[in-house]
């Protein structure tokens, strides 16, 4: 907490009546957390008798009418008072020689920043447009490069910082806009090089793609390490490695291309290509490792073979880690048919359906309990498409799962409903699914998430209306059983076949797993073993 603050107070409005939600700070300014009103404020409405002297407020005086009586170069921020001169920087002072506020001058005007408060700025001549730059008068005979800072005591500070001699200049703002690209054009197409030291924030990366696209070929940038400014880094005493940096500036790119060496080391540092999450199937394991982040896994297989349920045996699996966090589309099921499922495999015996429950003496209080605690909390996340949703909705259900609820693998199911909630017939069902494989495979690798899409295949194995998905993915894996075969355990053995597996590379027969009939729960253990059913 900020000094001189005092919490818990009393509100000063009648309506509230708080007794202990008022933060009143010794500047003389109030919030309270009760009614969110601040105080003073504009329109107050009634005060109790006591506030004025519990609550006393400071005299209000706007910043340009507080009275300068004198001026200097020297003591500004650990800048040389020559350099202050040269770039027309001023500490003004008042009657008894407090400092009172900065001046800056520009060519057309003085702009002014108090000392005290440095968000409250304002011009000598209100209404003129800051479309100059601020600083001395170089000129491209001077020096091949010029350098832009986003504030004016960080343009003289890398002056300084560089030895007093490459022309360095200041932006009016960060807020620069086509008005002030032109009225700049001539002078900065002078140089050969134009190299941004500022950082790029928000605001800073808005201002350097300005300048970038004004000036593509000869834009370049110094990456800002220990400090975010020029005048920090001399403030600091680590103005050496800013000039180290800005000696050798960087190319600037925008934010969706990759170009230096500074890019290199933060792919390098930042990234984690294809990270993985174990499903506990050691078969599936083996091959790809586990659920991978970064793309879509496409699962296929043909109708009534178990799709669901495969995914249902995912996504448990993944639960297991402690770090993981799912978000479930299941299109053909109700909330209670997944979560009743997931309390099986909590509890090993099947309480899939009230009567299920009943007949395993498992009360619905407990059926509830293991479902929570099967689903983690909110490291489980059930989301639905609306009737009226366009299927390419599904991309900001993504989207949301992934950014505010943290998933890391989302599992869609099954793929061919979103092509049914399409209302222009096949080609636009193709059309769609291809629109959204390739926006959701590019979103996945944004997010760093694992998008798995389960997929209905046709009789002939032929993807239905999705094979863009499957050519998206990174991570096909085929599902099989013999539905026809009289030997139960068969029936009831799902095998993984990986036909593409672009981190791994490793394809080929991946394990199976037995659904019993009797807990209606999947593993990788079967009655018995293959040899056994070869012999």
């Amino acid at each position: 907490m900020a000094t001189g603050d005092n919490p818990h107070l009393a509100c000063p409005y009648t309506e509230c009546g708080s007794s202990d939600a008022f933060n009143w700070n010794d500047d003389g300014y109030g919030q309270c957390h009760s009614c969110s009103r601040s105080y003073p404020s504009k329109d107050m409405s009634q005060t109790y008798d006591w506030v004025k002297q519990e609550y006393p407020l400071k005299e209000r005086r706007k910043p340009m009418e507080i009275p300068v009586t004198g001026g200097t170069y020297n003591g500004i921020r650990s800048i040389d008072p020559d350099v202050c001169e040269l770039f027309g920087i001023q500490l003004q002072t008042g009657d008894k020689g407090e400092a009172v506020r900065y001046a800056y001058k520009y060519p057309q005007t003085v702009k002014y920043r108090l000392v005290s408060d440095k968000s409250k700025t304002w011009t000598k001549d209100r209404g003129m447009g800051m479309n100059h730059l601020f600083g001395p008068e170089f000129n491209s005979g001077s020096s091949k490069r010029i350098y832009l800072t986003e504030g004016e005591f960080d343009a003289a500070s890398l002056y300084q910082i560089l030895g007093k001699t490459f022309p360095v200049k200041s932006l009016p703002s960060a807020s620069i806009g086509e008005k002030f690209i032109k009225h700049n054009h001539i002078y900065l197409s002078s140089f050969k090089e134009i190299i941004y030291a500022g950082e790029l924030d928000d605001a800073g990366r808005r201002a350097a793609d300005k300048l970038y696209a004004a000036f593509p070929d000869k834009f370049w940038y110094v990456p800002m390490s220990k400090h975010k400014d020029a005048n920090d880094f001399l403030q600091s005493g680590d103005g050496d490695d800013l000039m180290w940096a800005a000696r050798k500036p960087q190319r600037y790119s925008p934010e969706n291309f990759f170009c230096s060496d500074q890019d290199v080391e933060d792919a390098i540092l930042n990234e984690n290509p294809y990270e993985y999450v174990p499903t506990g199937h050691t078969g599936l394991d083996d091959k790809i490792r586990g659920m991978v982040k970064g793309g879509i896994t496409f699962i296929k297989a043909p109708r009534g073979t178990g799709k669901t349920e495969v995914i249902r045996y995912f996504e448990t699996g993944l639960l297991r880690d402690e770090e993981s966090r799912v978000a479930l589309l299941h299109m053909e099921e109700m909330k209670s048919t997944t979560y009743r499922s997931m309390a099986t495999y909590q509890l090993g015996v099947n309480v899939r359906t009230k009567d299920d429950a009943k007949e395993n003496n498992v009360s619905e209080q407990e059926v509830i309990t293991a479902a929570k605690e099967m689903t983690k909390g909110e490291r489980t996340i059930i989301f639905e498409m609306m009737s009226h949703d366009d299927p390419l909705k599904l991309l900001d259900y993504i989207r949301l799962a992934a950014t505010v609820y943290g998933a890391g693998f989302i599992f869609i199911d099954h793929v061919q409903r979103l092509a049914y909630l399409s209302s222009s017939g096949v080609d636009g069902a193709t059309s769609v699914l291809t629109t959204l494989g390739s926006r959701a495979a590019q979103l996945a690798k944004e997010l760093n998430i694992g998008v798995i899409f389960i997929s209905q295949v046709n009789d002939d194995g032929r993807t239905k209306y999705a094979a863009s998905l499957e050519e998206e993915a990174i991570i096909c894996i085929k599902i099989e059983r013999d539905v026809e075969t009289e030997d139960e355990v068969l029936q009831n053995t799902t095998n993984f076949i990986v036909d593409k597996n672009r981190p791994f590379a490793k394809l080929g027969h991946a394990g199976s797993v037995y659904y019993d009939p009797d807990t209606t729960i999947l593993s990788e253990d079967a009655p018995y073993n293959r040899s056994d059913i070869a012999a």
